[in-house]
């Protein structure tokens, strides 16, 4: 788990930027005992968010804000999760993360890998299906990310890198509602069989230590 390579211990906070509904605070939260405090630009997922961790005894260990990831009024060391992609300015996002004062960002990101060709109508065709269907900016290639982390004065660490799409995350024929989230489903189905996009590029980020102080 994500967590593990933060080395998170009782007692801690955390910074869940883009949140959600609570999915992998919650997680985080069960698993470290840290105490996790979540940001979400959406009204209506704080509250599902608030209720999903009552629901599981957790509410003592998370806190959710409405607010913008861009313009956090957080102090705490950070970690975020699967929200990033929808930022229109990737850089924007990891220059806030690298102002406050924690030393550790960890974060997946949505992709296209090495195997993704420009020039080949099918991908672009992938690609730009999955971009309309979950309402991204523009997918960045797996290089973009170290790129830009390095740019804002971030060190990478080593860790499990590049994870591969599950097709089973939405198969074909499953999702019974309007028919653009078929063409979705059926376009990340591709882009996981193809090998050209992944949403689990995981990138561990360590400011240098005197930015870290």
């Amino acid at each position: 788990m994500a967590v593990d390579l933060i080395k998170v211990k009782l007692g801690q906070k955390i910074l869940d930027s883009g949140c959600g509904v609570s999915g992998p605070m919650g997680a985080i939260a069960a698993r470290s005992k840290a105490h996790v405090v979540g940001i979400t630009i959406n009204d209506y997922q704080v509250k599902r968010a608030k209720l999903h961790n009552k629901k599981a005894g957790l509410d003592s260990l998370c806190d959710v804000f409405c607010g913008n990831f861009l313009k956090m009024p957080f102090d705490e060391n950070t970690f975020s999760i699967e929200a990033t992609c929808h930022a229109p300015k990737l850089e924007e996002v990891y220059a806030e993360i690298y102002r406050l004062p924690g030393s550790l960002y960890v974060s997946y990101e949505w992709v296209t890998t090495d195997k993704y060709m420009d020039d080949d109508q099918e991908h672009k065709e992938v690609i730009q299906g999955i971009e309309r269907g979950d309402a991204l900016p523009g997918l960045r290639s797996y290089l973009d990310i170290s790129a830009t982390v390095k740019r804002v004065g971030f060190e990478i660490k080593p860790c499990c890198g590049c994870g591969s799409l599950s097709i089973d995350v939405a198969p074909k024929g499953t999702v019974d509602v309007h028919e653009m989230l078929f063409k979705t489903a059926d376009y990340l189905t591709r882009g996981g069989e193809t090998g050209i996009f992944t949403p689990m590029h995981m990138i561990l980020c360590r400011k240098p230590d005197k930015a870290s102080e």
